[in-house]
């Protein structure tokens, strides 16, 4: 029986096959939008739920490195009559499945239109690959389990690969910087695996910690914030711990006064700029409700988890490492079995969100 800390444990071989066959991925997706780069001025990303995050993670990078103006969507904020589109945008679409109903409704509408649109899922058989004008293959592979963990990674490492290969054919970044990102990228593999015991050992000296907890609130600035919110999607899905995330600055602008002693606060660092801010609201939660922790480059304690990040600006794939095998660790110490089949019939006898 494949268990879901077996998937997080596949996810540095499947970036290694995403890095070998994007150049065959990209193919397609480069000769549609061939001769139309220049008139592109808004990357649009669209999904739901992993998807969304995703999105949260990948765009700022996504925005440096094409230099188009890029936005996060939910599905259904372009579903509404009496939008205002933008006909030089191009649309991402992520499902990695391909069967999520609104974001296949809403890439109907659009391309109906005659917008530029992508969509990336798993394969190019998916409902959404299939009525795509252009599909990018994630290369990700089936997934055993919906609490998705190798699919979160895939996706935001081809939302990243997406934006230098337009950067590259816009001029904004040249064939030198593309190279070294490529260089930066191909350390991940390695790093995530190092990682992955490095969180096993630390989820056992915090695990009284964290099980004791009512509320685990994870927090990070820039590609962070996407990792917070998916660290708290997983923690929701598969511990079923109550959980949220913050960007780093709104978690000190109102949740900062909710804060009390069953609340474990996880401030995700990665040593930039916010770096003295993250470690000011990791000591404030250690000092003064004994229920706070670091996770990144520089931190407090050694309580901490300190990460030796090897991939620059990819770090966020990295720091993902950390939240799915907690997440999965809390789930057995909790006794709840994944590899049961959930019955969801009572469920989608209310609503269905894919098909």
């Amino acid at each position: 029986m494949v268990t879901l800390l077996d998937c997080i444990e596949r996810i540095p071989s499947v970036i290694e096959n995403i890095l070998q066959k994007q150049e065959e991925a990209f193919a397609p997706f480069m000769a549609y939008v061939k001769g139309k780069t220049a008139q592109i001025d808004e990357i649009v990303f669209i999904g739901s739920g992993t998807s969304n995050t995703v999105a949260m993670t990948s765009w700022p990078f996504v925005e440096k490195v094409s230099g188009i103006r890029t936005k996060v969507v939910l599905p259904n904020d372009y579903i509404r009559e009496g939008s205002v589109y933008n006909p030089h945008a191009l649309h991402v679409f992520t499902s990695q499945t391909g069967t999520s109903k609104v974001v296949c409704k809403v890439m109907e509408k659009l391309s109906a239109k005659g917008y530029l649109c992508v969509s990336m899922t798993e394969a190019d058989t998916t409902v959404l690959a299939k009525n795509s004008p252009s599909h990018i293959c994630l290369n990700c592979g089936k997934e055993e389990y919906g609490q998705r963990t190798i699919g979160y990674t895939a996706s935001v490492l081809n939302h990243m690969l997406l934006a230098l290969r337009l950067g590259l054919a816009k001029g904004t970044i040249s064939r030198q910087q593309y190279e070294a990102y490529q260089a930066d990228v191909a350390k991940v593999p390695d790093s995530h695996r190092v990682i992955t015991e490095q969180t096993k050992v630390w989820y056992k000296q915090n695990q009284r910690q964290l099980m004791r907890s009512r509320c685990i609130v994870f927090t990070g600035a820039g590609s962070l914030y996407g990792v917070a919110l998916e660290a708290a999607v997983k923690f929701w899905e598969m511990p079923q711990v109550i959980s949220m995330g913050y960007e780093l600055e709104e978690g000190l602008h109102g949740p900062n006064y909710g804060y009390d002693y069953p609340h474990c606060v996880i401030v995700l660092n990665d040593g930039g700029e916010e770096s003295d801010k993250a470690l000011s609201l990791a000591r404030y939660m250690k000092e003064v409700f004994h229920n706070g922790l670091a996770v990144g480059t520089v931190v407090v304690d050694d309580r901490d988890l300190k990460l030796d990040i090897k991939s620059g600006e990819f770090a966020c794939l990295e720091f993902s490492a950390v939240h799915q095998v907690t997440a999965y660790l809390l789930t057995q110490d909790g006794g709840r079995d994944l590899t049961k089949r959930a019955d969801h019939s009572v469920m989608n006898s209310y609503f269905k969100t894919h098909g």
